[in-house]
């Protein structure tokens, strides 16, 4: 490409993802609370705003910590862990039943239920039994019947597969190899209700290793995944004697840094993967394998990674995307990166002061999509028509942000040698005038626009827009007369409470 006295349109991606680059020199581009998604006919790609959520249900006092979150398919209710109390929700708009308490009030619980009206509650070692068969009953600590003198576990994790409650190990000794399975006690009267009755003790064994979690494989039938420090074992459920046989042809040289960040849905298996040779990546298992999905510059991000353990991961779909959303929630680190496996990209998603995304655990309950709030013990609702965030206050007066979605693009340069140019005009097209009640001018929408001349490394000041009042849909920002450069990258951030929906732009260059 040769500059004239002409001038000239040149691309700008602003539909795009956060690329992470090493360097900010090598790659600035970042998208914040947006992602990708396609015209019908799938030709066009757009820039819209990430589901936002809205504040149901304040479990207990403000600033507990949101633990856990299940749904109970069969019982028709929701189990919620905040702090050290155990709650049924009938309805999440109703008061909350409380169950009982834990012996902590800190650490992510897991949950899963057999056949026998008996769900598993998995926290910090501690396991719970809730037979809802007995409602409204009660929690009470799970009775191992029949376990032989040489199994030794602390339950870390519960995945039910085949009328089998199996559960992953906490210890790190020399019995922290073995996993256990039990199935449920005769029946559900006092006491057996919350009698688990021995089966099968098995362990990891492609390497010395500690066998953290067990999970079902979602669409592989009668196949489990093992995961162990550094290391996946793939046992399939044969019946018979051995009940489970490890499938030695298949091993995946990744465990799971954090059990927390293990998610499935339909047939995808995602985790936070780590092993003794590398720092940790995002890993994935579809069909038969598994695989590295992280790039160079999210394997550099996750290095970067002061407390790994510290983490959370789910699987949410929306639109027809599957999303999986992964957080880091030490204050040292505080951050959330989204992989999006319908189109293959990544994105950044935020709370409203840019920290990382409160939500731990999620389930479709009544038609609606609920996540546990990690950051203040509440169930909020998540949704794509939701475009803000609403944030619960002990005060009955919650509080309500603009969701922050920001868009850095790439940096332009000649892709030859350094050029110089003129910018006389930046453009791209924004849907506007569809946010309801915006009919003045004293709190338009807006697009703030920031420029880097020096590959991203600084930014400009903020130069604004303001958006069309509600009715007036066309809008066509122009940002003239951003003067000379050899590189330049845009930042723009959307203030909108409604739904933004962004085309690419251009940018015309001249001498």
């Amino acid at each position: 490409m040769s500059l004239t006295t002409d001038s000239q349109d040149i691309p700008v991606r602003i539909v795009g993802s956060s690329v992470f680059g090493i360097y900010p020199t090598i790659s600035v581009e970042r998208t914040y609370n947006m992602y990708i998604t396609y015209s019908g006919d799938g030709q066009e790609e757009w820039l819209v705003n990430f589901p936002g959520f809205k504040h149901i249900q304040a479990l207990i006092l403000e600033g507990a910590e949101g633990r856990g979150i299940y749904r109970s398919v069969r019982g028709g209710f929701l189990l919620a862990v905040v702090a050290g109390e155990v709650f049924r929700i009938d309805q999440v708009e109703e008061i909350p039943t409380q169950l009982g308490t834990l012996s902590s009030s800190t650490g992510e619980v897991f949950f899963d239920e057999n056949l026998s009206s008996q769900i598993s509650i998995i926290s910090e070692g501690q396991n719970k039994i809730y037979n809802y068969a007995l409602a409204p009953g009660a929690i009470s600590d799970a009775v191992y019947v029949g376990v032989p003198g040489d199994t030794q576990f602390v339950p870390n994790y519960v995945t039910y597969q085949n009328t089998y409650l199996i559960y992953g190990n906490a210890l790190e000794t020399a019995f922290g190899s073995q996993w256990v399975i039990f199935e449920s006690g005769s029946d559900n009267t006092l006491p057996n209700a919350y009698k688990l009755n021995w089966v099968q003790t098995l362990a990891i064994q492609t390497k010395p290793d500690f066998a953290k979690a067990v999970l079902r494989i979602p669409g592989a039938g009668n196949n489990v995944i093992v995961f162990g420090s550094t290391v996946a074992e793939i046992w399939s459920n044969v019946g018979g004697q051995s009940i489970y046989q490890r499938n030695s042809s298949l091993n995946i040289d990744y465990g799971a840094a954090s059990v927390a960040t293990i998610a499935s849905s339909e047939e995808i298996v995602a985790w936070l993967g780590i092993n003794e040779n590398s720092s940790p990546a995002i890993m994935s298992m579809q069909g038969g394998g598994a695989q590295r999905i992280s790039t160079d510059g999210i394997d550099n991000l996750l290095s970067t990674v002061d407390f790994p353990k510290f983490s959370t991961g789910f699987l949410y779909r929306q639109g027809g995307h599957i999303f999986y959303i992964l957080s880091f929630f030490h204050p040292d680190d505080n951050f959330t990166i989204v992989y999006d496996f319908t189109t293959k990209r990544f994105i950044d998603i935020t709370d409203w002061d840019f920290s990382v995304f409160p939500a731990r655990q999620i389930v479709y309950f009544n038609n609606h999509t609920y996540f546990m709030n990690f950051k203040n013990g509440g169930i909020c609702e998540l949704s794509n028509t939701i475009t803000q965030y609403e944030v619960f206050s002990s005060d009955g007066i919650n509080a309500i942000y603009d969701i922050p979605r920001v868009r850095l693009t790439n940096t332009f340069r000649f892709p030859t040698r350094p050029q110089k140019y003129k910018v006389k005009m930046f453009t791209f097209t924004i849907e506007t005038g569809t946010t309801p009640n915006i009919l003045d001018d004293s709190n338009l929408p807006r697009v703030d626009l920031t420029i880097s001349k020096n590959g991203g490394n600084t930014f400009s000041n903020v130069v604004s827009y303001m958006l069309k009042k509600t009715g007036d849909y066309k809008s066509q920002p122009r940002f003239n007369n951003l003067g000379y450069a050899n590189q330049i990258g845009y930042q723009m951030r959307f203030w909108c409470p409604g739904r933004i929906v962004v085309k690419n732009g251009t940018m015309e260059i001249g001498n």
